[in-house]
């Protein structure tokens, strides 16, 4: 039989919890508290108090940084699978980043204290805990990297290959959206894929992009 089959919903979903021992996962849901969140829905502000860890249950956060005049940066989008599960960008006492919906889901919060006594308890959090910390390090500082050394065009065709598989692939995202997640304007994004469409690498279309010829694009960057 399947451990994790007889798991609960809210377990299973996540990878960190799936692995956790029963009295561990007894103590982060009854000391935490279970958030449902809608997109768009700002469950941190950047900077604000924060000192939780985070366990992604269903749907999609995402984490951003955003500039005074509106011009977002994506850090990256958690989910139950993210970093092995546990998201801890709101550990600090202040967040480090924005913390929104982006897909409507529910997020186990747990407070700080409550986490950092768990994982003396219980060596498997410790790990994962570290393990998420890497992985987050890891993943900030190749986003360093690429934006201090690539160009916008470079990045953008990176981007559209990563959220693709194959040729006729769509992705649906607005120009804003992609703009923020290769850290640009929309202006930019806008003319750096008409370029892109000129040479019949990708289709656009109302609300999508249709990636035509990966091989291509993957040449840019």
């Amino acid at each position: 039989m399947n451990k994790s089959a007889s798991l609960p919903p809210a377990v299973t979903s996540n990878a960190a919890l799936q692995v956790l021992s029963e009295a561990t996962r007894v103590a982060l849901f009854e000391s935490g508290q279970v958030r449902d969140f809608e997109g768009g829905a700002i469950l941190y502000h950047d900077g604000e108090a924060a000192g939780v860890a985070l366990f992604p249950l269903t749907g999609t956060l995402q984490m951003g940084k955003a500039t005074p005049r509106g011009r977002r940066q994506i850090i990256c989008n958690p989910e139950g699978s993210s970093c092995g599960g546990l998201c801890m960008l709101m550990f600090h006492d202040y967040a480090l980043a924005e913390a929104r919906g982006l897909e409507p889901g529910r997020v186990l919060v747990v407070g700080r204290d409550t986490f950092q006594q768990q994982t003396h308890e219980d060596p498997t959090l410790c790990k994962l805990a570290w393990q998420g910390v890497s992985s987050c390090m890891a993943h900030l500082s190749n986003m360093v990297a690429q934006l201090s050394f690539n160009k916008v065009g470079e990045r953008l065709a990176r981007e559209l290959v990563e959220a693709t598989g194959q040729d006729g692939d769509q992705i649906r995202l607005t120009q804003a959206e992609l703009a923020a997640r290769v850290g640009t304007t929309r202006e930019v994004v806008a003319r750096s894929l008409g370029e892109l469409q000129a040479e019949r690498w990708i289709r656009l279309g109302r609300g999508r992009i249709v990636v035509l010829d990966r091989a291509a694009l993957r040449n840019i960057y």
